[in-house]
């Protein structure tokens, strides 16, 4: 299995430019087996390795019985371990959210904090393959058949997702790693469980290669997925007019990529997460030639003289604008910025790698859930935290320009270049953004 796992790490690149990862430990298979692969192989890959375990004091001496079996393994094994123990039950009451949100939330904090290059969840096949049969049962469109990725942004990676719970197991008792089996995780009380031991087997008894038949689904889906929302990204880029978006030309373009465009506006307009039915009233009066919804309290979605309208989105903490660059030149609502080439900007402020672009640059403002990464310190903040630590208020957030390379950002004005995109001594061609005075 180990070698399933190295083909993973080095197929996806999880590793690269990695000097140390936090691995999220919970004490049970998965995560124990994540950490003893990952601890073995520190040296093939020159890596430090560090455990964080939070407590979400749920269960309560279950809970204590998990976080005692963490730290005696990296006792044992000399593995440097964080443990976090905090209230989820209240902090989910205070925050008005459900206890499993809050803990999923609470957990990649403690993963940041220990601010290392990359953060390893033990997600696994099998959770992927569980995801997407959830998502189906709960009616979605391409994007929530594919699955769980193996990498996510800023720093996320899953070397174990292309291992089943049946192999992590048996490598674990082939191992001799201590594990805890969850108590809730024995039950069918929740959804997935019910789907994992249910309907899972269910599929495996109509075809034994059920399970990686739909993992390789699940791979198609990616590289669709991929291609829809690349090509809604450049709809939404040629669709923009002053104070809205061309209407007829989102009407001209395929009803997928279409719906994809409104559901990533939709993302930047609404603080709650859209629904298929906020897609379709928005596609709606798009394909009546005119029409007002409310998508969100207080945030409206109208067609009108051939543009698609937001409105209320700012009072709600949006204010999101796009615009892309022309002869190197980009205009906000509050400026326009200039990009420029030369190896005489190698260590001006804005100066990024151009070698490192993915797609078109593309200036915006923030956006919910934008993470940064310091440059020189691999130190990732969201956006909302750094600018709330730099003071700036909140009715002048929107006015910050932020460059991105597709949905990647590539340098936030006031705080610099993103780590990623920093020139290094083999840069061959650097590029610098200025905001014109």
């Amino acid at each position: 299995m180990i070698c399933k796992v190295i083909d993973t790490v080095e197929k996806y690149r999880l590793l690269e430019d990695v000097e140390s990862v936090a691995v999220g430990v919970s004490g049970g298979a998965d995560s124990m087996c994540l950490l003893h692969i990952l601890s073995s192989l520190k040296d093939k890959y020159g890596i430090i390795v560090k455990a964080v375990h939070v407590n979400h004091n749920i269960r309560g001496e279950e809970a204590l019985r998990d976080e005692r079996l963490v730290r005696d393994y990296c006792g044992e094994k000399g593995i440097d371990l964080t443990v976090y123990s905090v209230d989820i039950p209240f902090l989910s009451s205070e925050l008005g959210i459900g206890t499993e949100e809050c803990g999923r939330r609470v957990r990649y904090e403690c993963f940041e904090k220990a601010e290392c290059d990359a953060v390893a969840v033990a997600h696994s096949l099998s959770d992927s393959v569980e995801t997407t049969v959830y998502n189906l049962l709960r009616g979605t469109g391409l994007k929530g058949l594919c699955g769980i990725p193996v990498k996510r942004e800023p720093n996320i990676i899953r070397p174990l997702i292309e291992c089943t719970r049946e192999e992590i197991e048996d490598y674990c008792n082939k191992e001799k790693i201590p594990f805890i089996t969850d108590s809730t995780n024995l039950t069918d009380d929740y959804t997935r469980n019910f789907i994992r031991h249910n309907i899972i087997p269910s599929f495996s008894r109509v075809n034994s290669s059920a399970v990686d038949n739909i993992s390789r689904a699940c791979a198609v889906f990616n590289e669709e997925n991929d291609y829809i929302e690349k090509s809604a990204y450049d709809l939404i880029r040629k669709a923009e007019t002053d104070g809205g978006y061309d209407a007829e030309l989102l009407l001209s373009s395929h009803p997928a990529v279409r719906k994809r465009a409104v559901l990533i506006l939709l993302n930047e307009k609404m603080t709650k997460q859209p629904l298929y039915i906020h897609t379709e009233l928005v596609n709606s009066i798009i394909e009546s030639k005119g029409g007002k919804v409310e998508v969100s309290s207080g945030v409206y979605a109208a067609v009108k003289d051939g543009k698609l309208l937001f409105t209320g989105a700012e009072a709600k903490g949006g204010g999101f604008w796009m615009s892309a660059f022309e002869y190197g030149t980009a205009q906000s609502p509050y400026g326009v910025y200039r990009i420029e080439s030369g190896e005489t900007y190698y260590t001006a402020d804005g100066a990024f790698d151009g070698e490192k672009i993915k797609g078109d640059l593309i200036l915006t403002s923030r956006k919910e859930g934008d993470v940064f990464t310091f440059r020189n310190r691999k130190i990732s903040k969201s956006l909302k935290k750094l600018f709330n630590e730099m003071k700036i208020p909140v009715s002048e957030r929107e006015k910050i320009a932020i460059l991105r390379d597709g949905a990647n950002i590539v340098w936030v004005e006031g705080v610099g270049v993103n780590s990623a995109y920093i020139p290094d001594g083999n840069c061959k061609k650097i590029f610098v953004i200025k905001k014109d005075e």
